[in-house]
């Protein structure tokens, strides 16, 4: 049933592009038979005569309406396009954060596990390398498994000495990348999270 239907479909799509391919043809014979032969028409048939121009005015009229229609839609699209991307960004609330901002979240140093002294090997192909803080005295470390070792913006594996960044919401990534990317959006890539809103909450709690 389903077969029939598809075929039905085609054949019905297939006849509806001959029918208006017909009438495109058969319009441009009729204009030229008007045109060609108005003499002999306006005095056999005048009523019959004036009838075929109307509709051929009508057509006529129709496509360069049509014609202007677009190129005016075109042209204001051309023109007011830049004021409507900046209205819709400005209502989508994504704004991007300064320097300043971006650097108030921490910085981590990624080091592998083959740089440290582990006794126990299991535990160096269990981790794929650790996080530590910089610019601090008593510097944190994380320690991230190896599918966690990359930046989901680049999709590049983490190298050894690579600069790490981490949001609020804990995901990390390239400095360069997350940098880049929060100097455009302020929004965590992975969860959406809102990093300006989510520093000012944090702000305020501390306070």
């Amino acid at each position: 049933m389903e077969l029939l239907v598809m075929i039905g479909c085609s054949v019905a799509k297939h006849l509806e592009s001959a029918n208006t391919m017909f009438s495109f043809i058969w319009w441009i014979i009729g204009f030229y038979w008007v045109t060609a032969t108005d003499q002999n028409l306006t005095c056999d048939s005048p009523q019959l005569y004036w009838l075929c121009i109307s509709f051929l005015a009508f057509d006529v009229l129709f496509v360069i309406v049509c014609v202007a229609v677009a190129c005016l839609i075109g042209l204001a699209i051309c023109c007011c396009l830049p004021c409507i991307i900046g209205i819709l960004y400005a209502m989508s609330d994504r704004e991007g954060a300064t320097k300043e901002e971006i650097d108030q979240f921490p910085k981590f140093k990624f080091c592998r596990i083959g740089d440290f002294d582990k006794v126990n090997s299991e535990v160096q192909e269990s981790l794929g390398g650790m996080m530590i803080e910089c610019n601090t005295d008593t510097p944190a470390e994380q320690s991230l498994s190896p599918e966690d070792a990359e930046c989901c913006i680049c999709l590049s594996a983490y190298e050894d000495g690579t600069e790490i960044r981490e949001l609020p919401c804990h995901h990390h990534f390239h400095c360069m990348c997350i940098d880049k990317w929060l100097y455009i959006n302020a929004i965590c890539p992975l969860c959406k999270l809102n990093i300006l809103k989510a520093g000012n909450q944090s702000g305020n709690e501390e306070a």
